[in-house]
């Protein structure tokens, strides 16, 4: 018999990703406010689930053996609605973790992270698991989105520390795939690339370093991270950090570096027919990072490797590569 696990948030990029990866080989459940892509009514179960409600979200995980919870008010909104984001982000993780440990079959959940929590000013050395929290590193916009991860984090560890169960956290870098949110400085460079348009990205960021993950490493962590869990393989230990795992390609590149790789691709693509120009963008505000700066850190994921199994990541150049290349087939006859 398959292991049944529930998405919560499962209709959202991430979430979405992963019920369509995990239905090979897991019966699996999306709870969410929205209703999933067309194709995943199909093959996976769809519950009507608001985070911020109790007793829906009990009913949700009912008949679940492990929750993967990728629920979040992300940039812009979140700035846009304060509240909403608190309510979703905070509360909804509350309501989550007190389910799972509440309900006696569950034997776990894993929390969808992301390496936003360590900053993204002044990073120097290595980044590892034991990092630390940086949330007045970042750029005001994203600020209270470091921050609703950082509370995220802060009650699955209590929980992992409380409980019997595993409470696991895989922190993802910026995650590349087809479904991206679109307003990603990815995703707005590909679309402006393929239509020839310039790529434009802001001078005061240009040199920003970025931890990216394509999307497809992203569910193979899941999946392997969902069976230990479910085949006891982990061990309850005294610290929650045991349990976070850092999951993206271990070198970092600058925004500015983004917007060559996905001029080169789309260049390619079209086998030279699309070139579009990189315009810098000058918005008046100040400088935050230097070029020298991408080459001042370093990502650890020696735990992905060792615990997950994960020898080999994509760089965001294959990934870009291969999103250019499906977009361009669907838009582009020659």
């Amino acid at each position: 018999m398959k292991y049944k696990i529930g998405i919560v948030g499962g209709a959202g990029f991430i979430g979405a990703s992963l019920a369509r990866y995990l239905v090979k080989n897991f019966r699996v459940t999306i709870l969410d406010v929205k209703s999933p892509p067309k194709d995943l009514k199909e093959v996976a179960n769809y519950l009507y689930c608001d985070v911020r409600n109790y007793k829906e979200v009990v009913k949700g995980l009912a008949d679940v053996d492990l929750i993967i919870h990728t629920a979040i008010v992300q940039i812009p909104l979140i700035n846009e609605q304060k509240k909403l984001g608190y309510e979703v982000n905070v509360i909804g993780t509350q309501n989550v973790c007190k389910a799972v440990e509440e309900n006696q079959g569950i034997k776990g959940m894993i929390l969808a992270g992301s390496w936003h929590t360590v900053g993204e000013r002044e990073l120097k050395g290595v980044i590892d698991e034991k990092f630390g929290f940086r949330p007045d590193k970042v750029e005001s916009r994203a600020r209270l989105y470091a921050l609703s991860k950082i509370a995220q984090e802060s009650i699955v560890r209590f929980y992992d520390e409380m409980s019997d169960k595993i409470y696991g956290i895989i922190r993802m870098g910026t995650v590349l795939g087809d479904g991206m949110p679109e307003k990603t400085a990815a995703n707005i460079f590909i679309e402006k690339g393929l239509k020839g348009e310039p790529i434009t990205p802001f001078r005061h960021s240009m040199y920003r370093p970025m931890l990216y993950l394509d999307v497809r490493d992203a569910c193979r962590a899941y999946e392997a991270y969902a069976l230990k869990i479910l085949n006891g393989e982990l061990e309850k230990t005294e610290n929650s950090l045991a349990h976070i795992i850092n999951v993206y390609y271990p070198k970092p590149i600058t925004i500015l570096k983004l917007a060559e790789i996905v001029k080169n691709a789309v260049i390619k693509c079209s086998h030279g027919k699309i070139i579009p120009r990189i315009e810098i963008m000058d918005r008046g505000l100040p400088i935050l990072f230097e070029e020298k700066d991408v080459e001042s850190i370093e990502a650890d994921i020696s735990k992905a490797r060792n615990y997950l199994g994960i020898r080999k990541l994509k760089s965001p150049q294959e990934a870009i590569n291969r999103i250019v290349r499906a977009r361009f087939d669907k838009t582009h006859t020659y």
